[in-house]
């Protein structure tokens, strides 16, 4: 695992667009130069110490690439994981994962009216509840489920994405509040109350009403106005 850490990305993936800049860093679209596949690039900047990554960070790591030996329909490939070091404190790791073109955001986005049949949102439920009905066993709590994080392929296979990242992005930190994305946290994340997989239950929920109504079911713009909304 050390060694597939030590990696260095440079030379091997050739980045084509950004995709996205999150609350952790920029995501890319790249090429793999052995392959000539497209690729998605997410960078995670990790604080080192005496002894280099944190071994909770490795740790991490390690679980995701066991989980792709089981290459499960519902969950996107981690294909590579790379290092390079930014500064004595600071190391800038890079997952690679495959590439889909579209999240369910913008699949919804793009149904005409009056929306989804309700037979395409039970199949697309049945494949996002068994993808993370699998993180769930192999002790994994997504805890950022968000329609931006759901991939959708061209032929209508859903594949959950960033699970994991979250422990790894605090891995020398508690369970943080700040986890979840606003619209799809669950009650006791917003309480600041203890919690576990129920609160990717919860986010469930949110986004199984989203796709009948095509907008979120409740668009907080703090905490305190997102929980007068559930309470409601």
């Amino acid at each position: 695992m050390l060694g597939i850490m030590a990696k260095e990305i440079r030379g091997q993936y050739e980045p084509v667009a950004e995709i996205g800049v999150g609350a952790y860093g920029t995501v890319y679209k790249a090429r793999d130069l052995q392959s000539g596949k497209f690729v998605a690039l997410k960078n995670v900047r990790v604080q080192t110490n005496e002894n280099g990554l944190p071994l909770s960070t490795v740790r991490e790591v390690a679980l995701l690439k066991r989980l792709e030996h089981f290459d499960h329909p519902n969950i996107v490939k981690l294909m590579d994981v790379c290092a390079s070091t930014r500064t004595d404190r600071e190391t800038k790791v890079t997952l690679v994962f495959e590439h889909v073109d579209q999240d369910l955001k913008t699949y919804l986005n793009k149904v005409p009216p009056p929306g989804l049949p309700l037979e395409t949102i039970k199949n697309l439920m049945r494949q996002f509840l068994s993808g993370l009905e699998f993180l769930h066993l192999n002790c994994i709590v997504h805890r950022d489920l968000k329609p931006e994080n759901i991939l959708v392929t061209s032929c209508g296979q859903v594949k959950l994405a960033d699970f994991g990242l979250a422990r790894i992005y605090s891995c020398q930190m508690a369970l943080t509040p700040v986890v979840v994305t606003l619209w799809y946290r669950a009650p006791e994340v917003l309480l600041q109350s203890t919690y576990a997989t129920p609160v990717d239950i919860w986010s469930v929920g949110c986004i199984f009403a989203e796709m009948f109504r095509r907008k979120p079911l409740f668009c907080g713009n703090s905490e305190a106005d997102q929980l007068c909304k559930i309470f409601e």
